[in-house]
């Protein structure tokens, strides 16, 4: 009864139609790009030895030997990642090997499977098991290689931790340790106050 060929040709004629009305058209790869997040790879064949500094988020597939800056963005360590440097990064995600301290503003996960020798500095962090880490590990927020590597407004941009009521109870006096039941006291004063009457 229907036939595809039918269908599709009025939606067809209307992208003409559309596309001769505005008086230009875009290929179609540099709309979607447009929306996308760019990304750069560095392939699981490709040797890097040097720094690389990104304005982008980064894809570590290959053998890295230098610092890796990617202040603003996500660094991802693949699982056939070679990494013999520090890296710097918003968002650290560590599936490879990396020898060198990992900093991240924000988060920092290593996955199962991966290997890391040095230190982590990262106000969160999440070791999968399965995962080796020799080094050591600081998440306090306002460490001093953070606040060297990303400046103060790093600091001024992590969630503030909610904050703790501590109560000494040897502090409370007996009058302040019993208001809560002040207005059962009083209740039962008027219950006593009526009776008698």
């Amino acid at each position: 009864m229907f036939h595809k060929t039918k269908a599709r040709q009025p939606e067809a004629v209307a992208t003409d139609v559309v596309a001769s009305a505005s008086g230009h058209s875009l290929p179609p790869r540099q709309e979607t790009s447009a929306t996308r997040p760019s990304v750069s790879i560095i392939g699981s064949h490709t040797r890097v030895q040097g720094d690389i500094d990104a304005d982008e988020d980064l894809t570590v597939a290959g053998y890295v030997q230098g610092t890796i800056i990617c202040k603003q963005n996500t660094v991802t360590l693949g699982s056939g990642s070679c990494v013999n440097g520090d890296v710097y990064a918003h968002t650290l995600h560590v599936s490879g090997e990396v020898e060198g301290n990992l900093v991240a503003s924000h988060r920092a996960t290593v996955h199962k499977g991966a290997s890391v020798r040095g230190m982590i500095v990262a106000p969160c962090l999440m070791l999968e098991d399965g995962s080796t880490f020799q080094g050591s590990i600081d998440m306090d927020p306002e460490h001093e290689l953070l606040k060297k590597a990303f400046g103060e407004s790093a600091v001024s941009r992590q969630p503030l931790s909610p904050p703790s009521l501590d109560l000494d109870d040897s502090s409370i006096g007996d009058d302040e340790a019993e208001e809560p039941n002040t207005a059962a006291a009083q209740e039962e004063e008027t219950r006593q106050a009526e009776s008698s009457t």
